[in-house]
């Protein structure tokens, strides 16, 4: 089990896809699994919000932008300078802020609680 939130939202063209706590293995696993089974073409993963970053999640996306690259295109908005490297040496697709991503700067307001299922705990 993970220990990120994945919230999605659309902006323009793109899908947001924000990790709320650890981008490890099995957020990247969750994105990967949100991206493919989409219509969407473009995709936006909003880093800034991620508690920690680890080279297996990025090794997991590079692998999958490689599978895809001609139908699926992917950028990462990072949210600390380690993020920037960290994608950066996979390869991936890194966007220097929120204007640059061609989202709002205002992104929607949403807690974890919202996504649990009635009874569960955060």
């Amino acid at each position: 089990m993970t220990g990120a939130s994945i919230v999605r939202w659309q902006a323009g063209d793109a899908v947001v896809l924000a990790v709320h706590g650890a981008f490890d293995g099995a957020s990247a696993w969750s994105l990967r699994l949100a991206m493919e089974e989409s219509e969407a073409t473009r995709f936006v993963v909003d880093l800034t919000h991620a508690e920690e970053a680890f080279e297996f999640a990025a090794s997991i996306l590079a692998t999958f932008m490689r599978r895809c690259w001609r139908t699926k295109r992917v950028s990462f908005l990072p949210g600390r300078p380690e993020h920037v490297r960290l994608l950066s040496g996979f390869g991936l697709d890194v966007l220097e802020d929120e204007v640059a991503a061609g989202l709002p700067l205002a992104q929607p307001s949403w807690s974890p609680e919202e996504d649990l299922e009635p009874g569960a705990t955060a």
